[in-house]
């Protein structure tokens, strides 16, 4: 059995995810490669050189001919690329993503050596109105946020926020999803979180599939407790500080909720706090907050160190699916504080691994803050670490999708 990943970047949550499933299914000794933009692993499991995503310079004829058809001959794609490139300069989302691509991911030297897909977050990687048609192996997506079933959007508050001329276009590329979706004639759909798989069985665009939640993994060798002592004293904190751990691949994301965060901790006179965060940061908070900026880390032991100075981890996002952050926070045994939305809500057991926020607002959040500092000495970070060990192992996770794997080979 050969199992190709398929994602757009190896960078941020889907690519990561992506990343540790494979390593978890290496590590079990299944035969296992990664494609994306920026990083390709072969079926040997070492990474490669890859000149497929490389620019191929068009001869003087060609370049000619294409000119012709843009200025002359625009294709569906061709205006449906250049009305989301008009959007994009609009703020009333986070991202949109158009479902063609100019790769043909189906003509890889690995895709045509896999026996089976597994697919990721495949915006501007595949090509909704080529692969499908054209991919006659066995297909598993494995779904990272909403955007398979969205249209051009990932999340559905961002398409509840447009206008009606986006709204209009958007049922436009939904469309163009689901004819071709329809293409899989051997396939299953997994979701991290039983909400966002509940919400994507809804959707009507999966009826043919499976459907399968099956939670991500980590690495629970590099994700463990440490001396908290010692991280702090590398840090200049003390030990009698409340330490908030705050973590996103940019924390100006507004769907991420730092804002909140930081507007909750205003609301608190009483007690001293210190929020550290890891991610691309350029926001100024008030001079009362202190607030250690430690910018983006991509070395997995140093996140791990963080987490472990920290008294708490919050996750205020405002929508979330099961961001790999609870897997980590809850490996290195730190409680979780987020609000009561999505995968977040699946995992947070009162006065065990967290506590939830019931309302989406400061005030909520302050109080749930205020909660978790009194309770503090209730958590017990090895019966933490131990729901981790219990849900979130390479051998969980494999054990699901080799399963999977097989019903769809057979």
């Amino acid at each position: 059995m050969k199992v190709l990943h398929i994602t757009y970047s190896s960078k941020g949550g889907a690519g990561i995810a992506a990343k540790r499933l494979h390593h978890a299914l290496t590590e079990n000794g299944i035969s296992s490669a990664y494609i994306s933009t920026n990083l390709t692993i072969d079926f040997n499991n070492k990474h490669i050189k890859d000149n497929f995503f490389d620019y191929h310079k068009l001869n003087i004829v060609n370049r000619i001919i294409r000119k012709i058809k843009f200025l002359f001959f625009l294709s569906r794609k061709q205006k449906i690329d250049n009305k989301i490139k008009s959007f994009s300069n609009e703020n009333n989302f986070e991202i949109i993503s158009s479902p063609y691509s100019k790769f043909k991911i189906e003509k890889h030297p690995l895709f045509l050596e896999a026996d089976i897909i597994n697919l990721h977050w495949v915006s501007g990687i595949i090509d909704y109105t080529s692969f499908f048609k054209k991919c006659k192996k066995p297909i598993v997506w494995t779904l990272h946020d909403m955007n398979p079933f969205m249209g051009i959007f990932h999340y559905e508050n961002d398409a509840l926020n447009n206008s009606k001329e986006i709204e209009d276009f958007n049922l436009k590329i939904k469309k163009i999803q689901k004819e071709n979706i329809n293409y899989i004639k051997r396939g299953a759909i997994v979701s991290p979180s039983q909400w966002l798989l509940e919400t994507a069985n809804k959707s009507g665009f999966f009826s043919n599939l499976k459907m399968k939640k099956i939670t991500n993994s980590i690495n629970l060798d590099v994700f463990c407790i440490k001396n908290k002592e010692d991280i702090r004293n590398e840090f200049s904190i003390n030990n009698n500080e409340f330490v908030i751990l705050f973590v996103a691949e940019d924390i100006r994301n507004f769907r991420k909720g730092f804002d909140l965060l930081i507007n909750a901790i205003n609301l608190i006179d009483s007690k001293t706090i210190t929020i550290v965060t890891i991610g691309k940061d350029d926001i100024k908070v008030n001079d009362n907050i202190r607030v250690i900026s430690l910018g983006r880390i991509y070395d997995e032991h140093k996140i791990a160190e963080i987490y472990n100075l920290s008294d708490v981890f919050v996750l205020p996002s405002r929508e979330d699916n099961l961001p790999n952050v609870i897997l980590e926070c809850f490996a290195t045994g730190t409680p979780l504080l987020g609000f009561k939305i999505g995968g977040i809500q699946e995992h947070i057991l009162k006065d065990k691994t967290g506590l939830l926020v019931n309302n989406i607002n400061p005030v909520s959040l302050s109080e749930s803050i205020l909660e978790i500092i009194d309770k503090k000495s209730t958590f017990d970070n090895t019966k933490i670490r131990e729901y981790a060990k219990t849900n979130f192992s390479f051998q969980k996770q494999y054990t699901e999708y080799y399963s999977l794997y097989n019903e769809l080979l057979d």
